[in-house]
């Protein structure tokens, strides 16, 4: 199966820019010179060789490729270079047979936002076990963040309930459904749910649907699936879920 990532705003300018290079085991990282991401490289290599590792023993997974990982300075200057006003992104362009054409991260570091955590790199590592549907891709790479702005996903979650802020769990196993999310929302919930399932479930019955779902299956094929190896539907696994955080 190939898959084309959905990248319409992307460009390369960023490669012909002058950046600095430091290389590490896995990853080959490309900085501003005399940036604050020049003055931290030593500790942030450190901290991605441990994120590295971090994922790839939860995935159980063996790879060879380095990581191209482009640092920026602010939204601004990477929005410019590489098109995307977000502070980070996985990029792939093309995959088949589970393998993508590029295997690339994004991100800003500056004083305000330091975006150098385990949700990029998750969504590159985890290639070889297919491309799921949104609800469980950034489910999983929020998981191994294991929170959101330094909140816990769990007690996020309760916050977001509690305010009646949440989004139906069936509703977001629509790709289609994702163009509008709030991220202050989404990520701490698709994160929490998705520790839910791993920790209440185990990580074998985890897997087995992330790689059964598909971005080319209807959603109705999904949640057969879902229901198929979990032995329960999604509305009966989402109470569960609600039930679970309401008592953190």
């Amino acid at each position: 199966m190939k898959y084309i990532q959905n990248i319409s705003w992307y460009k390369s300018d960023y490669l012909n820019q002058s950046f600095n290079k430091e290389e590490s085991l896995h990853y080959v990282f490309y900085f501003p010179k005399g940036s604050l991401v020049e003055k931290d490289i030593k500790e942030i290599v450190r901290l991605k060789e441990k994120h590295y590792s971090k994922i790839i023993f939860f995935l159980e997974l063996e790879n060879s490729r380095k990581i191209d990982y482009y640092i920026y300075s602010s939204i601004k200057e990477k929005a410019l270079l590489m098109g995307d006003d977000s502070p980070g992104n996985a990029i792939w362009k093309e995959l088949e047979n589970n393998v993508p054409k590029k295997f690339e991260i994004h991100v800003v570091y500056s004083e305000k936002c330091k975006f150098v955590g385990e949700h990029e790199d998750t969504h590159l590592l985890s290639l070889p076990w297919g491309l799921s549907i949104y609800l469980f891709c950034e489910g999983l790479a929020q998981y191994m963040e294991d929170s959101f702005m330094n909140k816990d996903l769990h007690l996020a979650s309760k916050e977001l309930l509690n305010e009646n802020k949440l989004y139906p769990i069936q509703w977001l196993c629509d790709n289609n459904n994702w163009q509008n999310v709030e991220p202050t929302i989404i990520y701490p919930q698709v994160g929490s749910f998705i520790r839910f399932l791993i920790e209440q479930y185990g990580k074998d019955k985890f897997k087995e649907v992330y790689q059964n779902i598909s971005r080319n299956h209807d959603m109705f094929k999904n949640l057969f699936e879902i229901e198929r190896v979990y032995s329960k539907d999604i509305s009966q696994l989402e109470k569960e879920w609600k039930d679970f955080i309401e008592q953190q």
